[in-house]
């Protein structure tokens, strides 16, 4: 593509992420289109690869799409600067330093786990980026986001990963997930156990709710005999996070009923 081409194109992406910005609303493909005088088929395709990317989110029944919290993370360093030590970005930066874990942030995407934010720990010799896609059944990120769903959801879900994965030995036993998801609701938690990567292991939780969003995890990973050693204290270092996050939803709430009267 031309050097244009890229110029166009990039600001065409920050252009749709204004337009979010301004309506504080989702949008269908014809409202963006019609909103910034775009070709409709272009702009099915630039929202289409956003939301791959884990920008945006598409409602399954509206076709409508929206933000996710990625958009927001990208400048979460400028939030740190100006608004202080209340930012999730902040908080992340806490539980890495604190525990000496990679801290992932993830969100569904389709069969597999989308990392919106990944924070290694210094010693971490397995490279993470924010972007980067596991299949949802094997990383302890996705298991927490299928603890959230019934049964039914989980299984349709897992059948769909194996049959998008090509090689026959990284597909996983529906069954054995399906019940270690069952124990995990009981307890809370989830744990990957070196699925993803041998000889490292993750302990995750699916984060409050927030407003509009898609539902996120969180997990915390380090070598299997550190999470062997520490399990209990990573875990309540999640509780503790998630118990954060609600207190600060709950107080936020009666501030924007408040501001909206």
């Amino acid at each position: 593509m031309p050097r244009e081409g890229f110029v166009k194109s990039a600001q065409r992406t920050l252009e749709v992420l204004e337009l979010f910005a301004g309506s504080h609303r989702a949008a269908t493909v014809a409202e963006v289109a019609r909103d910034l005088g775009y070709p409709q088929s272009s702009t099915s395709i630039l929202l289409a690869d956003l939301a791959r990317l884990g920008y945006l989110e598409q409602d399954g029944s509206s076709r409508a799409y929206r933000p996710t919290l990625r958009v927001m993370l990208l400048g979460g360093w400028l939030q740190d600067r100006l608004i202080g030590e209340s930012s999730l970005l902040r908080r992340m930066e806490k539980l890495r330093a604190r525990h000496d874990v990679t801290v992932l942030i993830g969100m569904q995407a389709g069969a597999r786990v989308r990392y919106i934010l990944t924070l290694r720990r210094p010693a971490a010799g397995v490279h993470m980026r924010a972007g980067m896609t596991r299949a949802i059944g094997r990383a302890a990120v996705g298991k927490a986001l299928l603890m959230l769903k019934t049964d039914a959801e989980a299984q349709r879900i897992l059948r769909r990963a194996n049959a998008e994965e090509p090689e026959a030995a990284r597909r996983v036993d529906v069954t054995a997930v399906m019940e270690s998801l069952r124990q995990a609701r009981m307890r809370g938690w989830v744990e990957s156990g070196g699925a993803v990567v041998p000889g490292q292991n993750v302990l995750a939780m699916p984060l409050p709710p927030l407003p509009e969003h898609p539902r996120l995890a969180i997990g915390l990973g380090t070598t299997e005999a550190e999470v062997a050693r520490r399990r209990d204290s990573l875990v309540a270092a999640l509780q503790e996070v998630c118990a954060a996050l609600k207190r600060e939803a709950a107080r936020r709430t009666p501030d924007q009923a408040a501001g909206k009267s």
